[in-house]
């Protein structure tokens, strides 16, 4: 992926190195479910008090403040009294990191997140060459959870498995080739090592935890591949044999993905009649910025063919300032507008491509955008929970006006084929249109 989401980093507290958020399950539970044997001795902590200091600085919240009412009062209050009665006696910080989610997910506002406040591999020791050759000898390694399965057998059974079933053989590019499976409880699945091409990844070390919400929506908690941080996020989508950082392997490229050349701002001539635009990012970087405003500086005046393509794939947004002036020039130059996206397009991406679609002569193509579009993170306050466990970092930005579209994207007005290269099948379909 050219560009990462925006991630809600999760680390796990059973242990200074240990185990995962990943489901209502406790993490015990799941993993004594995927044949996990585990070393860690469960620390237990006081998740009332953060219970209440989430649901306390949710309510500041703007998009708390828009949806939260009426019946919506009622619900919100429901959740935190079933989660506060699970909380009468300590319970472990995994199942703590869940619940907390749980509340938090009340909310539709997929900006909204919560982290953790340290990391169990720093980055000074990733950059350790001495550290990093010494690794599998760490308490880290050898404490991480692992399952007792049988892994060429698995291998076996899942080498039959259908392409687009969730269950399969995938590749992490930063950890290896892993196996995907069901536990004993539906809807729970673990990623787990099968061949490491990493030094931070051993045979039999689960990578990932999946949790199936409905249809191809899945909550994914993953392991950072180097500093063994723990990400998660409330939904994501498992498409074409791809989920988050897992790739099942293919005969073809990936087309749904930018090309690999691509920088964040590109201009290209395709043909006599048709231009290409590709926006990466529109954030605030300050390299970004002063690679738009070289970039605005050199095509403003050249773009203006018959059909431009506006390629918004992995796009997680930024700042409206750097996509506003382009829906001024699109809409001057009268040209055929081809907007591509894919599930990684977010936030000011997908506002922007709401605006495009608002051309006389615009055509959405591609996939469905991630939705995460109606609200958003100016000041990145992060507020450290009474343990100290957790961060909480709240939206402050308020574009409520796309709720319609927050937690589920932005459908395209045609689909494309996502085993044929997108920019071709684009330029097929300019060709067809062609009078």
């Amino acid at each position: 992926m050219k560009t990462s989401l925006t991630t809600i980093v999760t680390i796990v507290c059973i242990t200074v190195f240990a185990f995962a958020n990943m489901s209502a399950a406790s993490a015990q539970n799941i993993a004594r479910q995927a044949g996990a044997q585990t070393t860690q001795t469960a620390e237990f902590c006081d998740c009332k008090k953060d219970l209440d200091f989430l649901a306390s600085k949710m309510e500041d919240m703007i998009s708390y403040k828009k949806q939260i009412k009426g019946d919506k009062v009622a619900e919100f209050q429901k959740v935190y009294t079933s989660l506060s009665a699970e909380m009468e006696t300590p319970i472990t910080q995994v199942d703590c990191m869940f619940k907390l989610n749980t509340l938090l997910s009340v909310v539709k506002d997929k900006h909204a997140s919560l982290s953790s406040n340290n990391a169990p591999i720093t980055s000074e020791q990733y950059k350790d060459s001495l550290y990093v050759a010494q690794f599998k000898q760490s308490e880290i390694f050898k404490n991480h959870p692992t399952v007792s399965e049988n892994l060429n057998a698995l291998r076996t059974r899942l080498a039959k498995t259908f392409f687009d079933a969730i269950e399969g053989i995938y590749v992490d590019k930063y950890v290896g080739e892993l196996a995907v499976y069901e536990t004993a409880k539906t809807g729970e699945y673990v990623a787990v090592v099968l061949k490491s091409t990493s030094d931070f990844w051993g045979e039999g070390q689960i990578a990932y935890y999946i949790h199936n919400i409905q249809g191809d929506e899945y909550q994914v908690l993953r392991y950072h591949p180097y500093t063994r941080m723990l990400w998660f996020q409330k939904s994501m989508l498992a498409y074409n044999g791809k989920l988050w950082g897992l790739q099942k392997p293919l005969d073809s490229p990936n087309f749904t993905e930018a090309p690999e050349e691509n920088g964040d701002w590109e201009f290209k001539q395709l043909t006599e009649d048709t231009q290409y635009l590709y926006f990466g990012s529109f954030s605030n970087r300050e390299s970004n910025v002063d690679a738009f405003k070289t970039f605005y500086a050199t095509y403003k005046d050249q773009i203006k063919a018959s059909n431009i393509i506006v390629d918004l794939r992995n796009n997680v947004g930024g700042n409206s300032k750097y996509s506003d002036p382009f829906v001024k020039i699109l809409k001057k130059s009268g040209a055929k507008v081809y907007i591509l996206t894919n599930y990684f397009t977010g936030s000011n991406g997908e506002q922007f491509t709401l605006k495009l679609r608002k051309l006389d002569n615009a055509v959405h193509l591609g996939q469905r955008t991630n939705g995460i579009i109606a609200y958003g993170l100016n000041y990145g306050t992060g507020y450290e929970s009474p343990t100290g466990n957790f961060l909480f970092y709240p939206t402050d930005m308020n574009f409520h006006k796309f709720i319609d579209y927050e937690m589920v994207g932005i459908q395209p007005q045609m689909a494309l084929d996502f085993s044929k290269d997108w920019i071709a099948q684009t330029l097929d379909i300019i060709n067809e249109q062609l009078p």
